[in-house]
Protein backbone atom coordinates (compact mmCIF):
# COMPACT_ATOMS: atom_id res chain seq x y z
CA UNK A 1 0.00 0.00 0.00
CA UNK A 2 1.39 3.41 -0.99
CA UNK A 3 -0.21 6.48 0.53
CA UNK A 4 0.37 10.03 -0.74
CA UNK A 5 2.76 12.03 1.43
CA UNK A 6 2.41 15.76 2.01
CA UNK A 7 5.60 17.65 1.19
CA UNK A 8 6.38 19.99 4.07
CA UNK A 9 8.45 22.33 1.92
CA UNK A 10 5.66 22.82 -0.63
CA UNK A 11 3.99 26.19 -1.18
CA UNK A 12 0.58 24.69 -0.32
CA UNK A 13 1.81 23.28 3.02
CA UNK A 14 3.40 26.59 4.00
CA UNK A 15 0.28 28.54 3.04
CA UNK A 16 -1.96 26.29 5.15
CA UNK A 17 0.40 26.41 8.12
CA UNK A 18 0.67 30.22 7.94
CA UNK A 19 -3.10 30.63 7.75
CA UNK A 20 -3.56 28.30 10.72
CA UNK A 21 -0.90 30.10 12.78
CA UNK A 22 -2.73 33.38 12.25
CA UNK A 23 -6.01 31.77 13.32
CA UNK A 24 -4.43 30.45 16.53
CA UNK A 25 -3.09 33.94 17.22
CA UNK A 26 -6.53 35.48 16.62
CA UNK A 27 -7.98 33.14 19.27
CA UNK A 28 -5.00 33.69 21.62
CA UNK A 29 -3.92 30.07 21.36
CA UNK A 30 -0.34 28.80 21.37
CA UNK A 31 -0.29 25.13 20.38
CA UNK A 32 2.71 22.86 20.43
CA UNK A 33 3.03 20.69 17.32
CA UNK A 34 4.07 17.06 17.60
CA UNK A 35 4.64 14.60 14.76
CA UNK A 36 4.31 10.83 14.97
CA UNK A 37 4.87 8.07 12.45
CA UNK A 38 2.32 5.30 12.58
CA UNK A 39 2.64 1.70 11.43
CA UNK A 40 2.63 0.01 9.04
CA UNK A 41 3.56 2.69 6.47
CA UNK A 42 5.20 5.41 8.60
CA UNK A 43 2.43 7.88 7.83
CA UNK A 44 3.14 11.19 9.53
CA UNK A 45 0.33 12.20 11.88
CA UNK A 46 0.20 15.66 13.41
CA UNK A 47 -1.03 16.27 16.95
CA UNK A 48 -1.54 19.76 18.37
CA UNK A 49 -1.13 20.19 22.10
CA UNK A 50 -2.83 22.92 24.14
CA UNK A 51 -2.78 23.84 27.83
CA UNK A 52 -2.20 21.87 31.01
CA UNK A 53 -4.31 19.68 33.27
CA UNK A 54 -6.20 16.44 32.85
CA UNK A 55 -5.72 15.03 29.33
CA UNK A 56 -8.45 15.20 26.69
CA UNK A 57 -8.20 13.80 23.16
CA UNK A 58 -9.99 15.87 20.50
CA UNK A 59 -10.74 14.52 17.02
CA UNK A 60 -11.91 16.90 14.26
CA UNK A 61 -14.50 15.96 11.66
CA UNK A 62 -14.34 15.37 7.92
CA UNK A 63 -10.74 14.43 7.07
CA UNK A 64 -9.41 15.92 10.33
CA UNK A 65 -8.56 19.65 10.12
CA UNK A 66 -7.96 21.07 13.64
CA UNK A 67 -8.45 24.72 12.63
CA UNK A 68 -12.25 24.32 12.56
CA UNK A 69 -12.20 23.83 16.35
CA UNK A 70 -10.52 27.19 17.06
CA UNK A 71 -13.65 28.82 18.60
CA UNK A 72 -14.09 25.86 20.99
CA UNK A 73 -10.51 25.41 22.22
CA UNK A 74 -10.40 28.56 24.42
CA UNK A 75 -13.34 27.05 26.33
CA UNK A 76 -11.12 24.14 27.39
CA UNK A 77 -8.70 26.10 29.56
CA UNK A 78 -7.56 23.95 32.47
CA UNK A 79 -7.21 20.80 30.40
CA UNK A 80 -4.29 19.25 28.53
CA UNK A 81 -5.85 19.05 25.08
CA UNK A 82 -4.45 16.88 22.29
CA UNK A 83 -6.00 17.51 18.87
CA UNK A 84 -5.30 14.69 16.43
CA UNK A 85 -5.22 15.49 12.71
CA UNK A 86 -6.20 12.20 11.11
CA UNK A 87 -4.26 11.16 7.98
CA UNK A 88 -5.75 13.00 5.03
CA UNK A 89 -6.25 16.29 6.86
CA UNK A 90 -4.76 18.87 9.18
CA UNK A 91 -1.27 18.77 7.57
CA UNK A 92 -0.87 15.07 8.34
CA UNK A 93 0.14 12.98 5.34
CA UNK A 94 -2.42 12.44 2.60
CA UNK A 95 -4.63 9.37 2.70
CA UNK A 96 -6.63 7.23 0.32
CA UNK A 97 -9.25 5.59 2.54
CA UNK A 98 -10.20 3.11 -0.19
CA UNK A 99 -6.81 1.37 0.16
CA UNK A 100 -7.55 0.17 3.71
CA UNK A 101 -10.21 -1.39 5.90
CA UNK A 102 -11.26 1.94 7.40
CA UNK A 103 -12.69 0.47 10.60
CA UNK A 104 -9.51 -1.42 11.45
CA UNK A 105 -7.33 1.52 10.44
CA UNK A 106 -9.32 3.92 12.64
CA UNK A 107 -9.12 1.70 15.73
CA UNK A 108 -5.40 1.12 15.22
CA UNK A 109 -4.76 4.83 14.62
CA UNK A 110 -6.38 5.85 17.91
CA UNK A 111 -4.55 3.12 19.77
CA UNK A 112 -1.15 4.06 18.34
CA UNK A 113 -1.57 7.79 18.92
CA UNK A 114 -2.74 7.32 22.51
CA UNK A 115 0.24 5.03 23.13
CA UNK A 116 2.63 7.62 21.71
CA UNK A 117 1.03 10.31 23.90
CA UNK A 118 1.30 8.01 26.96
CA UNK A 119 -2.47 8.12 27.44
CA UNK A 120 -3.73 4.93 29.04
CA UNK A 121 -7.24 6.36 28.86
CA UNK A 122 -8.89 9.72 28.25
CA UNK A 123 -12.20 11.36 27.47
CA UNK A 124 -12.63 11.93 23.74
CA UNK A 125 -14.30 14.97 22.17
CA UNK A 126 -14.99 14.32 18.50
CA UNK A 127 -16.89 15.88 15.63
CA UNK A 128 -18.84 14.34 12.74
CA UNK A 129 -16.80 11.62 11.01
CA UNK A 130 -14.21 11.88 13.78
CA UNK A 131 -17.05 11.02 16.19
CA UNK A 132 -17.86 7.91 14.20
CA UNK A 133 -14.21 6.79 14.33
CA UNK A 134 -14.01 7.57 18.06
CA UNK A 135 -17.07 5.40 18.67
CA UNK A 136 -15.45 2.53 16.78
CA UNK A 137 -12.46 2.88 19.09
CA UNK A 138 -14.64 3.04 22.22
CA UNK A 139 -16.39 -0.17 21.16
CA UNK A 140 -13.05 -1.92 20.63
CA UNK A 141 -11.26 -0.51 23.71
CA UNK A 142 -13.85 0.74 26.23
CA UNK A 143 -11.24 0.75 29.01
CA UNK A 144 -9.28 3.44 27.13
CA UNK A 145 -12.20 5.84 26.61
CA UNK A 146 -13.52 7.51 29.74
CA UNK A 147 -16.41 9.14 27.89
CA UNK A 148 -17.44 10.28 24.42
CA UNK A 149 -18.54 13.87 23.80
CA UNK A 150 -19.75 13.96 20.21
CA UNK A 151 -20.38 17.21 18.34
CA UNK A 152 -22.81 17.39 15.42
CA UNK A 153 -24.27 14.45 13.52
CA UNK A 154 -21.69 11.72 14.30
CA UNK A 155 -20.94 10.21 10.91
CA UNK A 156 -23.03 7.20 9.91
CA UNK A 157 -24.82 6.08 13.07
CA UNK A 158 -28.24 4.49 12.54
CA UNK A 159 -28.37 6.18 9.12
CA UNK A 160 -29.96 4.17 6.32
CA UNK A 161 -29.56 6.84 3.64
CA UNK A 162 -26.69 9.04 2.49
CA UNK A 163 -27.25 12.71 3.48
CA UNK A 164 -28.53 14.77 0.54
CA UNK A 165 -25.43 16.99 0.67
CA UNK A 166 -23.21 14.00 -0.09
CA UNK A 167 -25.25 12.02 -2.62
CA UNK A 168 -23.61 13.65 -5.62
CA UNK A 169 -20.14 12.71 -4.38
CA UNK A 170 -21.24 9.06 -4.44
CA UNK A 171 -22.34 9.11 -8.08
CA UNK A 172 -19.90 7.48 -10.54
CA UNK A 173 -18.01 10.09 -12.53
CA UNK A 174 -19.42 13.03 -10.57
CA UNK A 175 -17.20 12.88 -7.49
CA UNK A 176 -14.38 15.06 -8.78
CA UNK A 177 -16.84 17.54 -10.29
CA UNK A 178 -18.65 17.68 -6.93
CA UNK A 179 -15.40 18.36 -5.08
CA UNK A 180 -14.41 21.16 -7.44
CA UNK A 181 -17.79 22.78 -6.80
CA UNK A 182 -17.24 22.60 -3.03
CA UNK A 183 -13.71 24.02 -2.97
CA UNK A 184 -13.72 27.84 -2.68
CA UNK A 185 -12.08 29.76 -5.51
CA UNK A 186 -10.85 32.47 -3.15
CA UNK A 187 -10.56 33.12 0.58
CA UNK A 188 -13.35 35.71 0.28
CA UNK A 189 -15.69 32.94 -0.90
CA UNK A 190 -14.55 30.39 1.68
CA UNK A 191 -17.51 30.91 4.00
CA UNK A 192 -19.71 28.74 1.76
CA UNK A 193 -19.06 25.42 3.56
CA UNK A 194 -20.20 26.88 6.89
CA UNK A 195 -23.44 28.16 5.36
CA UNK A 196 -24.08 24.77 3.73
CA UNK A 197 -23.71 23.07 7.13
CA UNK A 198 -26.43 25.25 8.66
CA UNK A 199 -24.26 27.68 10.61
CA UNK A 200 -26.04 30.89 11.64
CA UNK A 201 -24.95 33.73 9.30
CA UNK A 202 -24.37 35.99 12.32
CA UNK A 203 -21.95 33.43 13.79
CA UNK A 204 -20.13 33.18 10.46
CA UNK A 205 -19.80 36.97 10.30
CA UNK A 206 -18.25 36.99 13.78
CA UNK A 207 -15.36 34.75 12.75
CA UNK A 208 -12.01 36.32 11.85
CA UNK A 209 -10.83 36.38 8.23
CA UNK A 210 -8.10 33.91 9.22
CA UNK A 211 -10.78 31.22 9.56
CA UNK A 212 -11.76 31.64 5.90
CA UNK A 213 -8.08 31.75 4.97
CA UNK A 214 -7.72 28.32 6.60
CA UNK A 215 -10.73 26.91 4.73
CA UNK A 216 -9.24 28.09 1.46
CA UNK A 217 -5.66 26.95 2.17
CA UNK A 218 -6.50 23.53 3.59
CA UNK A 219 -9.03 22.80 0.83
CA UNK A 220 -6.28 23.50 -1.71
CA UNK A 221 -3.75 21.07 -0.26
CA UNK A 222 -2.73 18.56 -2.97
CA UNK A 223 -4.28 15.51 -1.29
CA UNK A 224 -7.51 17.12 -0.07
CA UNK A 225 -9.79 15.90 -2.87
CA UNK A 226 -8.47 12.33 -2.74
CA UNK A 227 -8.75 12.13 1.05
CA UNK A 228 -12.24 13.65 1.16
CA UNK A 229 -13.77 11.68 -1.70
CA UNK A 230 -12.30 8.36 -0.55
CA UNK A 231 -13.54 9.04 3.00
CA UNK A 232 -17.04 9.86 1.80
CA UNK A 233 -17.15 6.73 -0.36
CA UNK A 234 -15.88 4.32 2.27
CA UNK A 235 -18.16 5.72 4.97
CA UNK A 236 -21.31 6.10 2.88
CA UNK A 237 -21.34 3.35 0.26
CA UNK A 238 -23.08 0.22 1.49
CA UNK A 239 -20.48 -2.15 0.03
CA UNK A 240 -18.00 -1.06 2.72
CA UNK A 241 -20.39 -1.87 5.62
CA UNK A 242 -19.07 0.99 7.78
CA UNK A 243 -22.35 2.37 9.10
CA UNK A 244 -22.81 1.85 12.86
CA UNK A 245 -25.96 -0.20 13.34
CA UNK A 246 -28.25 -0.48 16.35
CA UNK A 247 -26.86 -3.88 17.33
CA UNK A 248 -23.35 -2.41 17.53
CA UNK A 249 -24.34 0.72 19.42
CA UNK A 250 -26.20 -1.32 22.04
CA UNK A 251 -22.83 -2.82 22.99
CA UNK A 252 -21.33 0.60 23.81
CA UNK A 253 -20.69 0.83 27.56
CA UNK A 254 -18.84 4.16 27.46
CA UNK A 255 -20.94 7.23 28.45
CA UNK A 256 -21.90 9.25 25.37
CA UNK A 257 -23.05 12.87 25.23
CA UNK A 258 -24.35 14.13 21.88
CA UNK A 259 -24.28 17.90 21.31
CA UNK A 260 -26.40 18.62 18.23
CA UNK A 261 -27.37 21.81 16.42
CA UNK A 262 -31.05 22.04 15.55
CA UNK A 263 -30.08 23.26 12.04
CA UNK A 264 -27.51 20.53 11.35
CA UNK A 265 -27.98 19.90 7.62
CA UNK A 266 -26.62 16.34 7.76
CA UNK A 267 -29.30 15.03 10.14
CA UNK A 268 -31.80 16.48 12.58
CA UNK A 269 -31.74 15.99 16.38
CA UNK A 270 -34.39 13.27 16.20
CA UNK A 271 -31.63 10.94 15.02
CA UNK A 272 -29.59 12.02 18.05
CA UNK A 273 -32.48 11.03 20.29
CA UNK A 274 -32.53 7.58 18.70
CA UNK A 275 -28.77 7.15 19.20
CA UNK A 276 -28.93 8.31 22.83
CA UNK A 277 -31.75 5.83 23.50
CA UNK A 278 -29.85 2.90 21.96
CA UNK A 279 -26.48 3.21 23.72
CA UNK A 280 -26.22 2.15 27.35
CA UNK A 281 -25.42 5.60 28.76
CA UNK A 282 -26.46 8.25 26.25
CA UNK A 283 -27.75 11.82 26.42
CA UNK A 284 -28.68 14.30 23.70
CA UNK A 285 -28.30 18.05 24.24
CA UNK A 286 -29.33 20.46 21.49
CA UNK A 287 -28.06 23.91 20.56
CA UNK A 288 -30.91 25.94 19.16
CA UNK A 289 -30.28 27.47 15.75
CA UNK A 290 -26.83 25.89 15.42
CA UNK A 291 -25.53 23.94 12.44
CA UNK A 292 -23.26 20.95 12.00
CA UNK A 293 -20.47 22.70 13.92
CA UNK A 294 -22.47 23.93 16.94
CA UNK A 295 -19.47 25.39 18.78
CA UNK A 296 -19.17 28.01 16.02
CA UNK A 297 -22.75 29.16 16.56
CA UNK A 298 -22.52 29.17 20.36
CA UNK A 299 -19.00 28.47 21.70
CA UNK A 300 -19.93 29.43 25.27
CA UNK A 301 -22.90 27.06 25.49
CA UNK A 302 -21.05 24.17 23.89
CA UNK A 303 -17.98 24.93 26.01
CA UNK A 304 -20.06 24.96 29.19
CA UNK A 305 -21.63 21.59 28.36
CA UNK A 306 -18.23 20.08 27.55
CA UNK A 307 -16.61 21.39 30.76
CA UNK A 308 -19.50 20.08 32.87
CA UNK A 309 -19.17 16.64 31.29
CA UNK A 310 -15.40 16.64 31.81
CA UNK A 311 -15.85 17.69 35.44
CA UNK A 312 -18.37 14.90 36.00
CA UNK A 313 -15.88 12.50 34.45
CA UNK A 314 -13.19 13.68 36.90
CA UNK A 315 -15.56 13.20 39.83
CA UNK A 316 -16.47 9.69 38.65
CA UNK A 317 -12.79 8.81 38.44
CA UNK A 318 -12.14 10.22 41.93
CA UNK A 319 -15.03 8.23 43.43
CA UNK A 320 -13.85 5.09 41.66
CA UNK A 321 -10.31 5.56 42.99
CA UNK A 322 -11.58 6.17 46.52
CA UNK A 323 -13.65 2.99 46.38
CA UNK A 324 -10.66 1.02 45.13
CA UNK A 325 -8.46 2.35 47.93
CA UNK A 326 -11.07 1.38 50.52
CA UNK A 327 -10.87 -2.21 49.33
Amino acid sequence: MTQPILEHDSVAFQAARNAENQLWADFHLKPKTRWFKIAPDDLRVRVLEFGHGDPVLVVPGNTGDPYALAPLLPQLVGYHVFVMARPGGGLSDGFDHEQVDVHNFAVDLFSQIMDKLDLKSAPIIAHSMGAHWATWFALAYPDRVQQLILLGNPGRMLMTKTPALLKMAMMPGLGKWFMKRQIPKSAKRAWGPLHRMGTDPAAVSALPQSFADCVYAFDHLPNYQLATLSLLRTMNQEKYHNALKESQLRELSVPMTLIWGTNDTFANPELGQEIAAVVQHGELLTVNGAGHEPWIDDPKKVGTIVRLRLKENHLRAAVSQTSANEW
